[in-house]
């Protein structure tokens, strides 16, 4: 039986294709890294601006609503606060001697004073220069 010596030469043909392919993998694999780490950056930064908005709008929104309605309360709040973009957000009031309910169990006036407060406080943060409200009396 004799050696077969073209399988050095077939083996170093295979270790050079395996080389080549481990260094594309590795640079496929760091392409992916970046491609991640931007994302986490994007996330956290659509969190954090969210969040900021958020707080502002708030904010405002209790200010409004206490001056619409000469001693009320409202509040937004996040229905999950670990994902604020998976549920939704919780809009409550506490009209003045009343208990805090939701805004969909408000008469039709609370609901007119507690969407008018949510408007503004909107406006507050990102103004508009003009809006056309139809039957806002009807909320």
């Amino acid at each position: 039986m004799k050696p077969n010596l073209n399988a050095i030469a077939e083996y170093n043909k295979k270790e050079e294709l395996y080389l080549k392919r481990v260094a594309e993998l590795d640079e496929i694999t760091n392409e992916r890294d970046k491609f991640r780490e931007a994302f986490e950056d994007l996330r956290k930064k659509r969190l954090n601006e969210f969040m900021a908005g958020f707080n502002v709008i708030t904010n405002k929104l209790k200010e409004n609503y206490q001056m619409l309605t000469l001693g009320g309360d409202a509040e937004l709040e996040l229905v999950d606060s670990l994902d604020p973009f998976s549920e939704g957000i919780m809009f409550s009031v506490r009209p003045p001697k009343k208990s805090w309910k939701k805004i969909f169990n408000l008469s039709g006036g609370e609901k007119t004073l507690s969407s008018l407060a949510l408007v503004f406080a909107l406006h507050h943060y990102k103004p508009t220069p003009l809006y056309f409200m139809d039957e806002i009396d009807a909320a």
